[in-house]
């Protein structure tokens, strides 16, 4: 009798312990993972009730920078184009129901800055939140470019901050830069897009600290860009996490991954580093399976040599 339930207490032990990595797993998804994701919190949960609408106002279209001047002689924006004093587009409301762009910003080099703005199409045919196109020296903080084509796009621009803005529901792509360099993107929250945020042809970018979930594709991909930084970001709950294809010695750190169908996906590419990204999984979990596994069939082997 007392044989019987010491080989019981033992197999219940051996499967307990094959068991105890996925256990461990969920616990450290649901507790862990929250707990790091707070650390991020701060930077990334935007506070909505910062996107005050004073104006409602047609699509604006930019070009060089003397259009600049024009527009602020026009009333419809301060600042000088310097360093300590860009020219400030702020507190807008566009709904542009067409094929072109909320904002669109050409062939420009001055300082400015775009805050607080709501720019999306009730129409949703084609269009853009914000575009640039050849411009450098601008920084696009707080704005809710949501329910467009596609949210915010650079082509060929420089030196670019993308800050703390909130780029959802967009048809296509929530950020994308292309043929761009040196430019920021932190603090922003990228959700629900057919794909988050997108680098293509774009070298020594970075890109910290945003979310970036629930996207059908990925959270955030690069295409042929090299040398680019992606760190401390949470992309969670997309088809892939981080993809890489043809990119070629990035950085990769700190980025929490969880839920996605494929962590980190690299494809033609060489010189990457990839290292402290939290996909869920326990080093070392293979071992303790198989130490598991091991443990339940020596105590059934045992059980049967003490039959015979």
């Amino acid at each position: 009798m007392k044989s019987n339930t010491k080989s019981k207490i033992l197999i219940a032990l051996g499967i307990l312990f094959a068991l105890s990595p996925i256990i461990a797993t969920n616990l450290r998804f649901n507790l862990g993972s929250s707990n790091k994701s707070s650390k991020y919190s701060d930077d990334i949960n935007l506070d909505k009730e910062n996107l005050k609408i004073s104006a409602i106002s047609g699509k604006i279209h930019i070009i060089n920078n003397s259009g600049w001047v024009d527009f602020k002689n026009a009333g419809n924006c301060t600042g000088e184009g310097t360093y300590s004093e860009p020219y400030v587009i702020k507190d807008l409301e566009i709904d542009y129901a067409g094929s072109e762009s909320c904002i669109w910003i050409e062939n420009s080099d001055v300082y400015f800055r775009i805050e607080n703005c709501t720019l999306y199409s009730s129409g949703f045919f084609l269009n853009i939140g914000i575009r640039f196109s050849y411009v450098n020296n601008s920084q696009l903080t707080n704005n809710n470019c949501s329910n467009n084509y596609n949210g915010i796009y650079l082509y060929n621009s420089y030196n670019n901050t993308i800050a703390r803005n909130t780029i959802c529901d967009n048809y296509k792509l929530g950020i994308e830069l292309s043929h761009s360099f040196y430019n920021n993107i932190t603090g922003n929250t990228v959700n629900r897009n057919e794909r988050g945020i997108q680098l293509y042809l774009s070298d020594y970018n970075t890109i910290s600290k945003n979310a970036a979930n629930n996207n059908h594709f990925y959270g955030i991909g690069l295409s042929e860009s090299d040398h680019n930084t992606i760190s401390g970001n949470i992309a969670n709950n997309n088809q892939e996490g981080i993809s890489l294809y043809s990119s070629d010695y990035n950085t990769v750190s700190g980025n929490i991954l969880l839920g996605n169908d494929e962590c980190i996906v690299e494809n033609d590419c060489e010189g990457n580093i990839l290292e402290n990204n939290d996909c869920g999984i326990i080093p070392g979990y293979n071992l303790f399976f198989i130490l598991g596994i091991l443990a339940i069939v020596v105590i059934i082997i045992s059980k049967k040599l003490k039959k015979s």
